[in-house]
């Protein structure tokens, strides 16, 4: 890289310049960072995929669409201000009269309903006696057993792996590591005492022309040391590589030779380094 103050040529990773003595500036990799709309992350700008949750990044049209609706607004403001004739509508107002009719609201008759003659009827003569009914001696009525408890089926319990997820050591999350010849060594604490069929899987995938890429390996150690040749399969402005560990027990050989096999433990938690 080139020192602003004085131009001379200055060695990648130096924040102070070795000639003249002035602050050097870091160059950008990246545009404005987006926000992913999968994850809601906010990745650099150019990448086509996003580097957390590899869902494909698409481009927002609000500032668009608010960049067209301020656009009317302000032609609607113009338009109102110097083609609307104000003055000879407020003199028009002036000489307009409106006449609201008068509306007259007949009262509506009550009428009072009259009470009718009542007529009363005087009956002569002897009352004959209702027969006496005799009660009937009260029926058993039929007693409904209680109801028998239904038993409910006893969950099922999932079993428990036979190991934890691995816990992840090095590097930090989100480390950021320069040039080719550097030396990223991934780490994780030992979950216990593997047997000869059970390894450790390290997965590591990263972007190479917007297409996801995997790599890594299975081994007895806790640590890896990524190939650098990974660093030129990357593409030149997607640099993010995700990673993870996941305890398995080898089954079988694959058709290219690597292995194949069940998982022992959960995977560990996801963390990204970034190689410029």
């Amino acid at each position: 890289m080139r020192c602003e103050a004085c131009g001379a040529e200055v060695k990648r990773g130096l924040k102070v310049c070795p000639e003249c003595g002035a602050t050097l500036k870091r160059s950008r990799l990246f545009g404005r960072p987006l926000r992913c709309r999968s994850c809601q992350a906010r990745v650099p700008s150019g990448l086509s995929i996003c580097p957390y949750c590899g869902a494909p990044l698409k481009r927002s049209w609000r500032g668009v669409f608010q960049g067209l609706m301020l656009l009317v607004a302000v032609s609607i403001i113009y338009l109102l201000m110097h083609y609307v004739p104000w003055a000879r509508l407020r003199a028009l107002s002036h000489h307009v009269q409106i006449q609201i009719p008068a509306v007259a609201f007949l009262a509506t008759p009550t009428f009072t309903a009259s009470p009718s003659p009542t007529c009363t009827l005087t009956a002569t003569g002897t009352a004959t006696p209702s027969p006496t009914s005799t009660p009937l001696p009260p029926t058993d009525t039929p007693t409904m057993p209680p109801p028998t408890a239904t038993r409910r089926p006893a969950p099922t319990r999932t079993p428990k792996p036979p190991f934890d997820a691995p816990r992840l050591t090095g590097p930090e999350n989100q480390a950021e590591f320069h040039g080719s010849d550097a030396q990223i060594q991934l780490s994780w604490a030992a979950v216990g005492t593997l047997a000869e069929d059970q390894w450790y899987a390290v997965s590591l995938r990263f972007t190479a022309g917007g297409t996801v890429r995997y790599t890594g390996t299975w081994t007895k150690e806790t640590s890896w040391l990524v190939p650098r040749e990974v660093y030129t399969q990357a593409g030149q402005s997607e640099r993010a590589f995700h990673w993870d560990v996941t305890v398995m027990r080898q089954t079988g050989i694959k058709s290219d030779g690597g292995r194949e096999g069940v998982a022992l433990s959960p995977s560990s938690e996801t963390r990204i380094f970034f190689w410029y």
